[in-house]
């Protein structure tokens, strides 16, 4: 290996405390794949009976640029407490595209209906977005993080339009050729498989 000169690469950030609870920040949304479910982009819990979505939020302007945080989006599972969260994080996920693609959530034109549509877990990756940081307490000795309290869409006043970046080769192969859609609520509550998955 050849040696390597690191004086142009940028100072280390050491974060001085969280992003305070509440705070709207423009993010950089990225999925990191986990090697499960739909083309290998979820991830599975420890016990193994849910999957999940892996994201990653890098703020991209303002204070608190550079700052990241993380969240796991259950998306299905075994149990109630599962369905239920799923229900969640799809609405999550709507609001995602809402807010990229500048969506506003009572819009159902033909142009909004298409866009609330993607073809696999990777259509969520590579996506700028508004959020509102949340603040989660520590368990079991561990400290205080930063997470996702909810997404900012464009029926808010906060909202602005963000420039989306040019889509980027997927690390992994997405294999899913019907548009990604909420689960029909009769499968969540049956604990059916979702007649995406």
């Amino acid at each position: 290996m050849a040696p390597m000169d690191l004086n142009q690469a940028e100072k280390q950030i050491i974060p001085e405390s969280l992003i305070p609870d509440g705070t709207i920040v423009p993010v950089h949304l990225t999925v990191r794949p986990g090697g499960a479910g739909d083309g290998g982009w979820l991830k599975r819990n420890k016990d193994g009976t849910c999957l999940m979505l892996d994201l990653e939020f890098t703020v991209i302007d303002g204070k608190y640029v550079r700052r990241k945080f993380w969240t796991l989006l259950t998306v299905e599972g075994e149990t109630e407490g599962h369905r239920k969260a799923a229900a969640i994080s799809f609405s999550r996920m709507r609001a995602f595209l809402e807010s990229a693609l500048g969506i506003n959530p009572s819009d159902e034109s033909e142009r909004a209906v298409a866009g609330r549509q993607v073809s696999s877990y990777a259509g969520f990756d590579n996506r700028r977005v508004w959020v509102i940081v949340g603040l989660e307490k520590g368990k079991d000795g561990y400290k205080d993080k930063n997470g996702l309290k909810a997404v900012v869409t464009p029926d808010k006043k906060e909202w602005s339009k963000l420039d989306q970046v040019a889509e980027v080769a997927s690390p992994v192969s997405a294999t899913a050729t019907k548009p990604f859609v909420k689960p029909e609520a009769s499968n969540a509550s049956s604990g059916g498989r979702p007649s995406w998955a």
